[in-house]
């Protein structure tokens, strides 16, 4: 009964919009700034968490784990004149194990965890996102958790076009906070203190296709009038890892045709010249937006990316955090990509919003 009442709302909610805008003449996409995802109670109203779908490798026999929880402005057992609770953001969070338990080993990769809004479906079809007049998604997001995690986050944009097992992704880089340690150890996401958000703009011209857990082969451009999905994703293997210098073998194509601009960094060279981030290119698979989990991405980070970030007051620089991995490697030998890592991950939103924005006409804006 709940989900047959939440279709027609949403049903409800879409002619409604539909109708003011004829009403008003309204022939062209929303100008100003369109609000995607709010978690804060100064921007209503607040998304629920069950409006989102989570997911793991947990789901194929891993043993990361995901949740979506609202977190107050004040800590709990703090009075509020307020009978209705004050929100700060939403945290996604959990304990992300690239181990693979014994009885799948061989059979399945780790390491990742994400979650993304469900399907909006209504009687006039899916409920989607027109962003043909925005440049670039708004978030207002901070990390929490262990260090190793904090420079392997994805945003992933499902389009209604496509064929549901393709996404189009980019990477969400997050400045070092005091709150982002080599300590592995779970935290109380509703434990204090507050983390320090800052504005990141991702331009929706650099999303690059992922095809079932591939880099599209040539480069496509996203359409943005039917956004479907938007969802975060936290991809744990293959960055960073140690690995040997793997010989192209004679013969094989490659990846000669594959852009990587959609990351915000450089040209097919980069890869070419990488052997970890070539290997993970044509092998990796990491399920679509249908499981929930995004898709996979790799690829050391590097400065200058192809987003703007705002509110960052160039941080003191965080010591290399100490793998919490288990080694696979004999005594003394390097632990190279057959390492585990491990450790709790915190991802903390305010809002997600589609804006037209110069970054030399704005200016720096930090948000406590």
């Amino acid at each position: 009964m709940a989900a047959l009442r939440a279709y027609l709302e949403r049903s409800a909610s879409l002619f409604g919009r539909n109708a003011q805008k004829v009403a008003r003449m309204e022939l062209h996409p929303e100008t100003g700034p369109q609000t995607i995802f709010s978690f804060t109670s100064t921007h209503q109203p607040v998304d629920q968490p069950h409006h989102f779908s989570t997911g793991s490798d947990a789901q194929l026999g891993g043993l990361t784990t995901a949740d979506l929880k609202l977190i107050p402005s004040q800590p709990l057992a703090e009075p509020t004149a307020s009978p209705q609770p004050s929100y700060s953001h939403m945290a996604f969070y959990g304990y992300m194990s690239t181990a693979v338990p014994p009885t799948h080993a061989g059979k399945i990769r780790t390491g990742f965890a994400g979650f993304r809004n469900t399907s909006r479906s209504t009687l006039f079809g899916q409920d989607t996102w027109d962003l043909d007049m925005a440049t670039h998604l708004r978030i207002v997001v901070a990390y929490r958790g262990w260090e190793g995690w904090r420079n392997r986050w994805v945003v992933n944009i499902g389009v209604d076009d496509r064929p549901r097992t393709d996404i189009f992704q980019h990477r969400l880089e997050l400045p070092p906070s005091p709150l982002s340690t080599s300590s592995t150890q779970p935290l109380d996401p509703l434990t204090p203190p507050l983390p320090h958000f800052t504005t990141l703009h991702l331009p929706l011209s650099s999303f690059v296709l992922i095809k079932k857990g591939h880099v599209s082969p040539s480069p496509v451009a996203m359409s943005r009038s039917q956004i479907r999905t938007v969802g975060f994703a936290l991809l744990g293997r293959d960055r960073d890892d140690v690995a040997s210098p793997v010989p192209a073998a004679t013969g094989k194509k490659g990846i000669a045709d594959v852009t990587i601009g959609g990351w915000g960094r450089g040209t097919v060279d980069e890869a070419e010249g990488d052997p970890e981030l070539k290997a993970m290119l044509e092998e990796d698979r990491i399920l679509g937006p249908d499981a929930n989990a995004g898709s996979s991405m790799s690829g050391k980070p590097q400065p200058g990316g192809g987003y703007h970030r705002k509110g960052v007051a160039k941080p003191a620089p965080v010591a290399a955090a100490p793998s919490s991995a288990t080694p696979l490697a004999g005594a003394g030998e390097e632990a190279t990509v057959g390492e585990v890592k491990e450790g709790y991950y915190e991802l903390c939103i305010k809002s997600v919003e589609a804006v037209k924005w110069d970054p030399e006409l704005d200016e720096v804006e930090s948000i406590a």
